[in-house]
């Protein structure tokens, strides 16, 4: 019996955890990415406010998709066909597998918002975070607007809909960069106001998160409002679906979350708005053979690298019980669990699964937050793209509980 081919396209949390949990099947693996590269994509705020080199947040994909025991290729995706159980590259090479996890992404989509390329800035990638810096370093002082693009998605999964999918960057960005101007003395001419399109700044967590975040957000001396759906960026002002001005002399916006393109191309693939939709074992909802994981998946609310590697674990067990015929599937149980950088050495960890209907909703800030946060960054990138141990994990939970 030939060895079944397992595709994974995608080269970041999702795709490198779940190629990790595949290494030893008795089966042929490929990785496929568009970039020779991944990212370490929570430093992105560092390179964005304190200059970290782009360098030092990238490491190459080849190497270790081999340690992984995968042929590598370097390529976009076109599209799929999931009824011939193919993908199609940019090169016009056509990839067969008995087995894909999509694990490309969500797109961010800055030319969905008005008057971005020319006036607006964002952390989002690492060519953005560095042009975010540039901007940064020439900022002589006035008025600084934050916040996120609303974004849509679709019904086929009862995921949470969430009006900004990942505020945690600009929870970073806000607060790293009070910060920074403080220390160049542009503080008191620079006032920091923050937008978000929900009902509340971050949506994903609960009452006790927010009420711990509020005196933060306080000293800082930053102004926060919800229910602001961005239009349009101009040269000096954002502008608001309500007709709302504010004054900008500085705009770093989180775009809108898109269905990747190569999954909008692909008939059949993703739900509406281009998301894959899947049962709580990532398995797709029409076609048994395709897994999903990471944020272009339709259950990925939040886009969170937490919630990315939890899915890719659950899809990469499955796929191995398909294989093997045996073997557990991991349960879904989303959580937030992410550590925001709020400059000077400082730092909170929130873990929380309130947004499912769970009770555990905390923070914990100071020092060894941003020594965990800095260790975690560090270790990710040094053992190009290992986890910390899950062990230390979970007893970092426990310990916050």
């Amino acid at each position: 019996m030939a060895r079944p081919h397992i595709v994974v396209l995608g080269g970041g949390f999702a795709g490198l955890r779940a190629l990790r949990r595949l290494h030893g099947l008795e089966a042929d693996l490929t990785l496929v990415d568009a970039s020779p590269t991944s990212l370490v994509r929570p430093a992105l705020p560092e390179v964005a406010i304190s200059g970290k080199s782009p360098d030092h947040v990238r490491f190459p994909l080849e190497p270790v998709a081999r340690r992984a025991g995968a042929r590598f290729v370097r390529s976009p995706v076109e599209r799929v066909d999931s009824v011939r159980r193919t993908v199609l590259l940019g090169d016009g090479a056509v990839v067969p597998y008995d087995f894909l996890l999509v694990a490309l992404g969500a797109h961010k989509d800055f030319d969905g918002i008005p008057g971005y390329r020319e006036h607006g800035s964002s952390p989002c990638t690492d060519g953005e975070a560095v042009r975010l810096h540039q901007a940064l370093a020439r900022f002589a002082g006035g008025p600084v607007v934050v916040g996120s693009a609303r974004s849509t998605f679709g019904a086929r999964v009862p995921a949470p809909r969430l009006a900004a999918p990942c505020e945690g960057p600009i929870g970073e960005v806000m607060f790293m960069l009070d910060h920074e101007l403080r220390r160049r003395g542009l503080r008191a001419a620079s006032p920091i106001r923050v937008f978000s399109p929900g009902e509340a700044f971050f949506e994903d967590v609960g009452p006790k998160v927010h009420a711990d975040f509020e005196p933060l957000i306080a000293e800082a001396g930053i102004e926060v409002t919800p229910a602001k759906t961005l239009e349009r960026i101009e040269d000096d002002a954002v502008v608001f679906a309500d007709g709302e001005r504010w004054d900008s002399a500085l705009t770093i916006v989180i775009p809108p979350y898109r269905g990747h393109p190569a999954v909008v191309a692909s008939e059949g693939l993703g739900d509406e708005h281009g998301f894959v939709p899947t049962d709580t074992t990532m398995r797709h909802l029409d076609f048994p053979e395709v897994f999903a994981a990471g944020d272009g998946s339709a259950w990925a609310m939040p886009k969170l690298g937490h919630v990315a590697v939890h899915q890719a674990e659950i899809a990469a067990a499955a796929i191995r019980r398909e294989v093997t015929g045996s073997g557990e599937v991991p349960a879904w149980q989303p959580e937030v669990f992410c550590i925001m950088n709020r400059g000077g050495g400082r730092a909170t960890l929130i873990l929380s699964d309130w947004l499912w209907g769970g009770e555990r909703d905390l923070t914990f800030s100071g020092p060894l937050a941003r020594l965990m946060k800095w260790g975690f960054d560090e270790y990710y990138f040094h053992t190009r793209g290992h986890l910390p141990p899950e062990a230390a994990q979970e007893a970092l939970k426990k310990l916050l509980a």
